[in-house]
């Protein structure tokens, strides 16, 4: 069993430790140490790095109680290493591993909701909740979040007895007995957790929840914290200084031009799409007779000019009418055809031109991956 130093203090940043083995593992050595303050990947939080004995750490976990550093290098075996963690990277994760515990203990408390899911990686913070929220109550858990922060509530962890134990509420993902460590937050949560964290809510500054998305019947929200929520604001509020210049309005005001362009944009492109389409409609009038099967290319035209093509220039084909414009590597195409039953050719088209698509039997739409050559000499030979 490893004595595991970060269960003591979370704040220990440098410590030394005798390495009881350092063994090949594929391309590192698994290195295992009778002491350690670096926390494994445990609990959906990635593990600690760091260095021992100046040998870089990669990674961490935990197996059977022993802790296993995965190092560059093999280490000495048998002596004292001086060891040290990257503390602010440490840091960063404590902040967000104990706001994630005070927005656990507020859904669960005001909603009822459980906590299923929590990952705390290198750029995003997830967690997952059994029910979705609205945003006005998103909004009210993030304001009593933060409420707490400015409170400056201690953060406190131990291991109560069985007996403790079974008069405590708390929350957990997992049916445990012995050993839990529960880590409490003045009278707003209190959850089993093996996780470092810091020692006081202040120390968080701010809880921010970016984004939601439903899932499995409940919703996955991005959240940031402490640091990491200053960065992404210091981003946030330099891309809004550049929109602000490039649009020449004050930042205020940026979502309200954004829906102007938007709006003017939309108009833009319909009028456009309209042009296009009488454009089409016009090339096809002029378009002479043919007696048989007839593939053109019509490069630029998106499916609704392809249709308007086709509706007036079909009348006079005799034969299957196809047209094409380019489209990534392929093609999107419109074929027609007044005597055919295009849906019963259309496995077989498809198939015979690596395409996708179908339709009614006067005419389907899809694309095609095939050449240009390869589509011609097809319907070419198609009777």
């Amino acid at each position: 069993m490893t004595e595991k130093l970060y269960y003591i203090d979370a704040y220990i940043k440098e410590f030394s430790a005798t390495a009881l083995s350092s063994e090949k593992c594929g391309e590192v050595y698994d290195t295992v140490l009778d002491r350690t303050a670096f926390f494994p990947e445990e609990g959906g939080q990635y593990a600690d790095s760091g260095e021992i004995a100046g040998i870089r750490v990669l990674d961490v976990s935990e197996k059977d109680g022993v802790i296993h550093h995965y190092t560059e290098k093999e280490v000495p075996i048998g002596e004292p290493l001086f060891c040290k963690i990257d503390f602010d990277e440490r840091y960063e994760k404590m902040q967000c591993h104990t706001a994630e515990h005070i927005l656990s203990g507020l859904f669960h408390s005001l909603f009822g909701l459980d906590n299923v899911g929590f990952h705390l990686g290198k750029e995003e913070v997830t967690m997952d909740i059994s029910r979705p929220l609205s945003k006005e109550e998103l909004s009210r858990v993030e304001c009593l979040a933060n409420e707490i922060v400015y409170k400056n509530v201690e953060v406190c962890a131990d291991f109560p007895s069985s007996e403790e134990l079974s008069s405590l509420e708390y929350r957990s993902k997992l049916d445990l007995t012995e050993n839990v460590r529960i880590v409490k937050i003045g009278e707003y949560d209190s959850c089993a957790c093996c996780a470092p964290h810091v020692k006081s809510t202040g120390e968080i500054g701010l809880i921010k929840i970016l984004d939601t998305a439903k899932l499995r019947g409940g919703m996955r929200l991005n959240i940031t914290a402490g640091r990491r929520a200053m960065r992404t604001f210091a981003e946030l509020y330099n891309i809004s200084l550049d929109i602000s210049a490039a649009l020449s309005v004050p930042k205020s005001e940026i979502a309200l031009e954004v829906k102007k362009i938007l709006a003017d944009k939309a108009r833009v492109e319909t009028e456009f799409s309209q042009y296009k389409i009488s454009a089409s409609e016009k090339a096809a009038r002029e378009f002479p007779p043919t007696e048989s099967n007839l593939v053109l290319e019509l490069d630029g035209l998106g499916f609704g000019e392809l249709i308007a093509y086709s509706n007036i220039a079909v009348e006079k084909v005799s034969g299957i009418l196809v047209l094409l414009s380019k489209d990534g590597g392929g093609y999107r195409y419109v074929i027609s055809s007044r005597t055919r039953n295009l849906r019963e050719l259309s496995s077989d088209i498809n198939k015979s031109l690596l395409g996708r698509g179908g339709g009614r039997p006067n005419m389907i739409q899809g694309s095609f991956a095939e050449s240009l050559e390869n589509i011609k000499n097809y319907f070419s030979r198609l009777i």
